[in-house]
């Protein structure tokens, strides 16, 4: 196996490395800490003393367009990822979204602080399914599998015709449990949607020797 060869793999695996994430009302921050930071505050001189409020800067509130998935939706608000810069964005209502549903337009930020958005212009809405095949890998991607990746590995292949193939060397006690990942993985969404002429999203594996495909499809 190549350098360039072993760069691609640790590219895919990082793809599907999944990173703890923070949903909405929770909190990074450290409770216990900020208690301790509150009682130094209040014991320190000059703790009453009040600040004065400064007005938000002028200008035009930002605009993002863009295309974007939607990594949290709820009744009064969405979080939406831009699946090529990453920025985050919130939404201050929910204008009929679903959690993993594509949306390509534009937001507009809101006043006063300009940290929440609207949806100024919606140019479109959709779904891409993520299902599980019954059929089993074909036999070139078996023998990448196989040959190729050691256990843990992961590496992206192209599709003959239009789309994109990522194999996965899980182990054969993970096969399960890879497949249910992935069908509820932000990145196999974001994938599909960066993914051109790409609609919807196939499953295959070979539970006995732990080799998953993911196939990236019209």
């Amino acid at each position: 196996m190549t350098d360039e060869d072993s760069e691609d793999i640790d590219d895919v695996v990082s793809m599907y490395d999944r990173d703890d994430s923070v949903a909405p009302g929770e909190s990074t921050t450290d409770e216990s800490q900020d208690s301790e930071d509150q009682e130094t505050d209040a014991d320190s001189p000059g703790s009453n003393l009040e600040a004065p409020m400064v007005e938000p800067g002028g200008g035009d509130l930002e605009e993002v367009n863009g295309t974007f998935y939607v990594k949290y939706a709820q009744d009064d608000s969405v979080t939406l990822h831009d699946i090529d810069t990453a920025q985050i964005c919130t939404l201050v209502e929910n204008p009929g979204f679903e959690r993993h549903e594509i949306i390509d337009g534009t937001l507009k930020a809101q006043p006063p602080m300009g940290v929440s958005y609207l949806i100024e212009e919606l140019d479109d809405q959709y779904s891409i399914p993520v299902e599980e095949s019954a059929e089993a890998p074909t036999t070139h991607v078996h023998d990448i599998a196989t040959e190729e990746l050691d256990e843990g590995d992961a590496i992206a292949i192209e599709r003959e015709g239009k789309g994109e193939i990522h194999i996965l060397n899980v182990g054969a006690e993970q096969t399960a449990d890879t497949v249910a990942e992935l069908r509820d993985d932000e990145t196999t969404y974001k994938n599909a949607a960066r993914y051109e002429d790409v609609s919807r999203v196939e499953i295959r594996t070979d539970d006995d020797r732990g080799v998953v495909s993911i196939r990236y499809m019209p």
